[in-house]
């Protein structure tokens, strides 16, 4: 059991003749979601299959059980913790779990199937939550407040002297230690993530303990390092080299619990130089002892005083917040770094929603639009550019159809050499993903004549793209692993807008799209239907639209006529349909599309019409 700390007993009596009902108040993300009056015992775990979902109640007797995550949250398990309240105003937390640790905010974690008692309030870690365990507060009549405000975060607290000038004034002087305490918080709350943080936490144990010296230790591939160092006062500075007791750091690493040296009674002058001893565990989120506050005080003419069961927890305690603050510093720095790998692939404001909401990056189903871009004849490019060239220029055109992407607020999901993917549709759900998507494509294919500019002299050729788009439900998640991070969608509409953009070299086109995708636009995006084709290893017809370049103003001209000669080539009235299309490419000489049905027309009138398949079976990816 959990030793108490001292001025607990106290409080803990005085809550003997509080009300038998609890509460348990549960946070996601920093903000409380809900709440839960019980009395007895309250268990807490994840749904159960044919139980309602979170934040569901179950109340038989005086049991309650709290439905804390979703069924499909494996890693909570079901039955996962006991709360029960004693009558000396403690609580006991039982983990119920045969594997899973339980984490708590401050104070050891609970191992499997272990227990452990403690004073209210408690802070569960569960996941993304975090619950708080309390009594439930009783009203009075008579309004009564503390005499001094309740101090903002970051407060300096002013005090006349250390813990022992406060406590050996005895009980009278609660206000007294309440201040040190407060003061006690505040040091360890300014110096989070600044860079004099363990010099801050040493000069606390100096200060506000009242010892002659600290040292900060961290622990590094097996030995200790000095990390701070502070002195009080005219005490003379020690040498980085002196040594602490190996005897007491050997003792933190195996038990993880404070030690001090208590050396023999009535020290006096004659002993000048003996100092009694004081270290406190620093321990990081998995409860191993990452770091060590080392205290001493030295024997002076009037004796040594030595060092009390109070300092030591105090000691203790400000160990316990240096550790808060790492952890802090560490989830903090965790957080960014994972907004930085998000703003690969994200844009800035989803970055900053995934990175307080993770759950949305979990593996689920979606309607997406998937987008394919490739750049034509790299490898010719390439021969003539060289390999540092060939870097640069990639660089630069990747780059550049990338901020199309994120303009329309899509998911840049891979790079394979120089081919581009993205998605619409996830992890934010877009009802319009196939415009935003078609949009993104015809603005790649504007970004063409600033690129060709800055590259004309090296290239001797223009940059020419070809984009596949296609539409419909797919499994999207993190498709790479928990080493590098990938999301994306899975499934055959991805393969399928690969072949789709492949199709471009067919119909000599830049922008092709299937009937899926077209569905989910508007008449702000224009496009022409160019029939059915079966692309490599996918059997069952697709059909194809162009989507418009930029600045087409002949268009409309352009889609009537396409669109009525295949309406005959359908038919099999190849004949029709080539007049049509002899008629259309003379004023559209580099439409490629109508030199490809012209040539699937012709074939129809020498072959048999009844033989002939209408649907093109694309000669490759």
């Amino acid at each position: 059991m959990t030793k108490l700390p001292f001025c607990f007993p106290r409080l803990v009596a005085n809550m003997r003749d509080m009300s038998s009902a609890w509460e348990a108040d549960v946070f996601e993300n920093f903000k409380p979601v809900f709440n839960v009056s019980f009395v007895g015992t309250l268990e807490l775990g994840r749904q159960d299959r044919g139980e309602p979902s979170p934040y569901a109640v179950k109340t038989e007797g005086n049991s309650t059980r709290l439905i804390l995550a979703r069924l499909e949250e494996d890693r909570v398990p079901r039955k996962y913790l006991r709360v029960d309240p004693q009558p000396n105003g403690t609580v006991t937390l039982t983990n119920l779990s045969p594997r899973v640790p339980l984490r708590l905010e401050q104070g050891p974690m609970v191992k499997p199937e272990g227990q452990i008692t403690l004073p209210p309030p408690i802070t569960l870690l569960i996941e993304q939550r975090a619950i708080r365990v309390q009594p439930t507060a009783t009203s009075s009549d008579d309004l009564q407040s503390l005499p001094e405000s309740t101090m903002a975060p970051f407060q300096s607290v002013s005090l006349s002297g250390n813990i022992s000038s406060i406590v050996n004034k005895g009980e009278a002087n609660v206000a007294g230690l309440v201040r040190w305490l407060q003061a006690a918080m505040g040091v360890l709350q300014s110096a989070a993530g600044d860079s004099e943080f363990y010099q801050r936490a040493a000069r606390a144990v100096v200060d506000l303990v009242g010892l002659d010296s600290c040292r900060v230790l961290l622990r590094e591939k097996g030995s200790w390092r000095l990390q701070a160092l502070q002195t009080a006062p005219g005490v003379p500075r020690l040498s980085d080299g002196q040594q602490a007791s190996r005897k007491i750091l050997d003792k933190i690493l195996a038990e993880k619990r404070t030690f001090w040296e208590l050396p023999s009674a009535n020290v006096t002058a004659s002993l000048m130089g003996v100092k009694a001893l004081v270290a406190a565990p620093i321990l990081d989120r998995q409860g191993q002892v990452i770091g060590v506050l080392y205290g001493d005080r030295s024997s002076k003419a009037d004796g040594l005083r030595p060092i009390t069961q109070i300092e030591a927890m105090l000691v203790e305690l400000l160990a316990n917040g240096v550790a808060a603050g790492l952890a802090r510093v560490e989830h903090e720095q965790a957080a960014l770094r994972a907004q930085v790998q998000f703003e690969q692939y994200f844009t800035p404001r989803l970055s900053r929603r995934l990175s307080a909401n993770p759950e949305l990056l979990d593996g689920r189903e979606e309607e997406v639009s998937v987008l394919f871009c490739d750049i034509r004849g790299f490898s010719r490019i390439t021969e003539r550019l060289g390999a540092k060239r060939t870097v640069n220029w990639t660089s630069d055109v990747l780059g550049v159809l990338s901020e199309c992407v994120m303009r329309e607020e899509g998911v840049l999901v891979d790079y394979v050499g120089d081919e581009l993917m993205a998605m619409w549709g996830a992890p934010d759900q877009q009802p319009d993903h196939a415009r935003r998507a078609c949009r993104a494509a015809v603005d790649m294919l504007a970004q063409l004549p600033a690129l060709n500019e800055r590259w004309r002299a090296e290239l001797s050729e223009p940059i020419r793209l070809g984009v596949g788009v296609n539409s419909g439900r797919a499994q999207v998640g993190n498709v790479g692993s928990h080493i590098k991070f990938k999301y994306g969608p899975r499934g055959t509409v991805v393969n399928l807008a690969s072949r789709v953009e492949g199709a471009n070299k067919f119909w000599k086109t830049s922008i092709l799209i299937t009937e899926q995708t077209r569905a989910g636009l508007d008449d702000s995006i224009a496009t022409r239907r160019l029939g059915q084709v079966r692309v490599v290893n996918i059997a069952e017809p697709v059909t194809l639209h162009e989507v418009a370049p930029p600045a087409s103003a002949q268009w409309p001209n352009l889609k009537q006529s396409y669109e009525s000669a295949l309406s005959h080539f359908e038919k099999k009235d190849f004949r029709q349909a080539a007049r049509i299309l002899g008629n259309l490419l003379p004023d559209y000489p580099n439409d490629g599309p109508a030199y490809v049905l012209m040539a699937r027309a012709v074939q129809g009138i020498v072959e048999e019409p009844e033989k002939f398949d209408a649907v093109w079976n694309l000669p490759g990816k």
